[in-house]
């Protein structure tokens, strides 16, 4: 039996589109910060958070990152992108399902 009602679900979805800031994606030892293109609600309810990767250097991508508008790390995923050309550039799409879970114990 759920707990929470779909307004419930669907303020948490509102509200994680305002509050997310900038990405952050890692080649070798450092970190590169992209704003946020758009964040957007699907209609079966998924949350997606598109960004735009143009590396400068090559290398692979190891980590990305999201972050709120308080600098506050909400994601934090391990990758494996190869990047061969400076001039490659991609599309980053993060996908958050936002559901309720009870507890069984």
């Amino acid at each position: 039996m759920s707990l929470l009602t779909n307004a419930a679900i669907k303020g948490y979805q509102q509200y994680t589109k305002r509050i997310l800031s900038y990405a952050r994606y890692k080649i070798g030892s450092t970190y590169y910060k992209v704003n946020i293109n758009s964040v957007n609600v699907t209609t079966n309810g998924i949350v997606e958070i598109d960004f735009l990767i143009e590396p400068t250097v090559t290398g692979t991508i190891t980590e990305v990152q999201l972050y709120d508008t308080n600098g506050e790390l909400w994601l934090d995923k391990t990758e494996s992108l190869s990047v061969s050309s400076v001039v490659e550039g991609f599309f980053y799409t993060v996908q958050l399902k936002i559901s309720e879970k009870e507890d069984d114990g």
